[in-house]
């Protein structure tokens, strides 16, 4: 997207899907005639970079960063070349997943992603107890070693601490959920480029903008 006459524009005079360029490709700040137009994605993906590697920093900062990343994403976008998520009431990361990564729905990674998320961000435990019957429970543990993001146990627990086994758990691998939350972000840029991008905001303009940007005069 050309951004070259920006500079000789006012924030009410940019379009919807200009908002989301501002949003995802935004890395430095977009010179506007009103201000500089600023956007909250860049900001959370370069926190993350620089706490992932630092020792007292490295756990649970930047998988909390990239979680966030995908459900933000989710919650502004689809792909119009993908199929329609088929509940619109599902979660905006397993949305996300579905649309900008190669995770389609209903995929076992899904759901294991999804359960992480909720247990990490409500309380801040690597556990995961199903709250609906047929759904899995997790326990999860780190391992930087795996070369795939999610290894399921060899045999699935039932969510019953009591009969809970060291085969039960599930191996997960923080590098690569943070290396999704980049790759989902990248992808839809991409899509805007490729005019395949739709934003999904009730609100459309105004909310993109009070939710995810800033213009600082």
């Amino acid at each position: 997207m050309d951004i070259s006459n920006w500079k000789n524009r006012k924030l009410e005079e940019l379009s919807l899907l200009e908002l989301a360029y501002a949003h995802l490709c935004n890395q430095h700040g977009i010179r506007l005639k009103d201000g500089n137009l600023e956007s909250i994605l860049p900001v959370i993906l370069q926190e993350i970079s620089s706490v992932r590697y630092r020792d007292r920093s490295k756990n649970f900062l930047p998988v909390a960063g990239a979680f966030s990343v995908i459900e933000q994403i989710g919650f502004c976008y689809i792909n119009t070349e993908k199929p329609k998520f088929t509940n619109d009431k599902a979660s905006c990361i397993k949305k996300s997943l579905h649309y900008f990564s190669g995770l389609m729905e209903g995929h076992s990674d899904v759901e294991a992603l999804y359960a992480l998320r909720n247990s990490y961000l409500h309380n801040a435990s690597l556990m995961a107890k199903a709250q609906f019957p047929k759904k899995p429970s997790y326990y999860f543990q780190y391992d930087n070693s795996l070369e795939c993001m999610v290894q399921e146990p060899s045999v699935p627990w039932s969510g019953d601490i009591s009969k809970f086994k060291a085969s039960m758990t599930t191996f997960i691998n923080p590098s690569l959920i943070i290396d999704l939350a980049e790759s989902v972000a990248e992808e839809a840029a991409n899509c805007l480029e490729k005019g395949t991008l739709e934003v999904v905001l009730e609100s459309k303009e105004p909310e993109l903008y009070y939710r995810y940007l800033k213009l600082t005069r």
